[in-house]
């Protein structure tokens, strides 16, 4: 059961979030909050879960009991135990990078036996039937399957409430399914669920009431019947998208004249990827007349991002052809004529404030800047134009992104998912602007959002198995739910399980050696660090990790040969260098690849270290991983944007480059660092307990070995 009236402000707002909100909601019911962005819904969990005021500074005053225990003295953690939270991206809450150590790291800050842990976790997979997704990467899922991660994380933490915030908002359709048949079996079991959500359909079996918010008050309590009997203008009004797909209607649009001359055509594309030469698309067909709108619909992972960035010139196919305006095109005259708008809005901003991002690389006018004002309110964002675009809400970002387009010269626009996590209001206001762009411009969205499809697609084409199988006119009612028919009939891919490493060391062995590595390439004693290395390939080779051991042992004895053979003070440097830089990069791959991170932090917890320092190490080895991958979608988003195409464009300006490099990238980490501290401390990062480790760490006789050959590499190489 959960009991509560709030009121609260936060500490640099001027007025209140919340505004005496209260209710009781019975043990086993759910409820939904829902209203327009910004009307206090994810505050009002952050009330609930105890993130305010402990996290999330400012005013609170009120009450809250949850199952009949009051709150106000509890910690964070504490609180944890009562009422498991759920956060909007999960990308951004995971600790670990493990799917089954994300699952048990709750259980470990509780300090849960190790044996109850296991079992707990197995248990999780199992209820679900998600064993498939045991022992995953987290990076390596799909946003719906790290969602299921995430939901499987809370149930494991045996409470009886659990708090959502927008646990959609970046999934598709299937992936949509597969949540609210998860939901439906917490129901079942008796679970209290409280969400907040902009999706609503998806709810219709599961929801007790909808509790309509608006300016930090709770304005209605529909029950679900109440709720489902709403007409389309009243769900309009209180700022609510729609409670059943069946009821969506097309908009009414004026028609596309005949013998309109194609933007984009393309003909017979194909992609492979990856060192195993996957196809992801393979003989893709078809075409796009000037000022047409179409969607792009299709099961997740089926190649539509791929698609959209092939024909942006962000990506070079291995196979066909794409044309614009009747001419065969390179990748780098795509780029100057598309424009790709990521779903990752956050990766597209190169200025300090939303009027600045509007303005970039434009000439300033006083024509271009009423255009501007215009646009601004008409999105109702005009009181944002002076903050910085990383202060804005995931919402509001999109709708920047979504500005930025309709603003670019670029005659073809491709929008990824522009609609996540979007409220009605906003819904309405982006498909109008995309109605709009669509008398200049010719546009390609990639969606799932059936509301999105009926306000703005001339037409949608679909892809099945790399493939465009069928396109669909979007005339009436009739059409729309053919597109529904076609993205419901896909099913979430189950593979199969990864590959399962032999461990072979103790992590403290390896961190033995990047100890010893430290002192021995801070030192002048070339032979010292040769001996170093030498044992480095050793470890790498029975560690499993064949490749990098004879790439490396190759390079240092061609490097080696080279110097004797035509001695040359290059060579001598890259003798120098060369072992320590690679002795490093290696030595941290063996400390965080595969499933060492997880191992590691158990290791490093068994030699009884701070836990603060423990968590220090577990947020770097976190964003390690992704710095790649994230840094590849920022020179994406430059690129898609005509900015510092070329290397001379490059150099001419360094440090603005520098600077849009690294600055979105900081900024990104700390926007993460934040959701990824609170979603910790939700999960006991900070309950005054000895922890536990789900891993079980053993020493053998590789570790005993291995110790013997470093201790002969360090000796040799002082005697030589």
């Amino acid at each position: 059961m959960i009991d509560f009236e709030f009121e609260f402000q936060y500490s640099q707002e001027s007025t209140p979030t919340l505004r005496k909100v209260s209710g009781n909601i019975p043990a086993g019911r759910c409820v939904v909050l829902c209203g327009g962005s910004g009307c206090g819904k994810s505050t009002l969990l952050r009330c609930l879960n105890g993130l305010i005021p402990q996290f999330y500074e400012g005013e609170l005053t009120g009450f809250c009991r949850l199952d009949g225990h009051g709150t106000a003295d509890l910690s964070i953690g504490e609180i944890g135990e009562l009422a498991a939270s759920v956060f909007q991206d999960p990308r951004s809450q995971f600790f670990t990078v493990n799917s089954s150590n994300e699952v048990a790291f709750g259980l470990e800050n509780h300090g849960l036996p190790q044996e109850k842990i296991r079992n707990r976790v197995d248990e999780a997979f199992r209820t679900f039937h998600l064993e498939h997704l045991k022992n995953r990467n987290v990076y390596e899922l799909s946003s719906g399957e790290r969602q299921l991660i995430s939901i499987l994380s809370a149930w494991a933490m045996d409470t009886d409430i659990f708090l959502l915030d927008e646990p959609t908002a970046n999934l598709d359709f299937a992936a949509t399914q597969q949540l609210k048949n998860i939901l439906l079996k917490l129901k079942k079991q008796g679970k209290t669920l409280l969400l907040s959500e902009h999706r609503l359909y998806y709810l219709a079996d599961i929801a007790d009431e909808y509790w309509i918010m608006a300016n930090g008050e709770i304005k209605h309590k529909y029950t679900a019947e109440k709720a489902k009997s709403l007409l389309p203008l009243q769900l309009h009004t209180l700022c609510l998208r729609t409670l059943d797909l069946e009821k969506i209607t097309v908009s009414e649009r004026p028609p596309q004249p005949e013998n309109m001359p194609q933007a984009l055509s393309v003909s017979n594309l194909r992609y492979k990827y990856g060192r195993k030469n996957r196809a992801i698309l393979s003989d893709v067909n078809f075409s796009v007349c000037e000022h047409e709108i179409v969607g792009l619909v299709g099961a997740n992972g089926c190649g539509k991002t791929t698609l959209g960035k092939l024909i942006a010139g962000l990506y070079r196919s291995t196979g066909g052809e794409i044309s614009l305006f009747g001419k065969a095109q390179k990748p780098k005259q795509l780029q100057k004529q598309v424009l790709f708008i990521m779903q990752e809005a956050e990766f597209q901003f190169f200025t300090n404030s939303v009027l600045h991002e509007l303005q970039y690389g434009h000439k300033i006018t006083d024509e271009f800047e009423k255009k501007t004002e215009t646009l601004l309110k008409s999105m109702d964002m005009w009181e944002c134009r002076d903050r910085h675009p990383f202060s804005l809400s995931g919402g509001q970002m999109q709708r920047l992104t979504l500005m930025m387009a309709y603003l670019s010269d670029k005659p073809i626009i491709i929008l990824d998912e522009p609609t996540a996590g979007q409220d009605a209001e906003s819904l309405k206001r982006c498909a109008e602007l995309i109605r709009e762009m669509g008398k200049e411009k010719t546009v390609l969205i990639i969606t799932h959002d059936l509301e999105l499809i009926a306000d703005a697609c001339d037409r949608c084409i679909g892809l099945s198995g790399g493939h465009s199988d069928t396109e669909f006119f979007i005339r009436s009612q009739q059409d729309l739910q053919a597109v529904r028919r076609y993205i419901e009939r896909f099913h979430p891919t189950k593979v199969s399980p990864p590959k399962q490493y032999n461990e072979r060391f103790h992590p403290a062995t390896k961190l033995l050696y990047w100890l010893v590595l430290t002192i021995v390439i801070s030192t002048s004693d070339n032979h010292l660090v040769y001996a170093a290395y030498a044992a480095l390939m050793l470890l790498t080779a029975a560690d499993g990790r064949l490749t990098a051991a004879l790439i490396g042992s190759a390079s240092f004895g061609a490097l080696w040969a080279a110097n004797v053979l035509l001695p040359d003070t290059l060579f001598s440097f890259m003798l120098v260098l060369f072992p320590r830089i690679i002795a490093v990069g290696i030595s941290m791959m063996t400390l965080i690849g595969r499933n060492e991170a997880s191992r590691t932090l158990a290791a490093l917890r068994n030699m009884h270290l701070p836990e603060r320092f423990i968590m220090i190490v577990a947020v770097i080895f976190r964003f390690f991983p992704v710095l790649s991958g994230d840094m590849k979608l920022l020179r994406q988003s430059i690129r898609t944007r005509g900015a510092f195409v070329t290397l001379w464009q490059k150099l001419r300006a360094l440090p603005s480059y520098i600077e849009i490099l690294t600055v979105p990238m900081a900024l990104r980490v700390i926007r993460i660092a934040e959701t990824l501290s609170a979603s910790a401390e939700t999960r006991g990062i900070d309950l005054k307990r000895r922890k536990s480790n789900f891993l079980s760490l053993r020493f053998s006789a590789w570790d005993i070995l291995f110790f013997v050959v470093l201790t002969a590499s360090v000796v040799a190489g002082l005697i030589l």
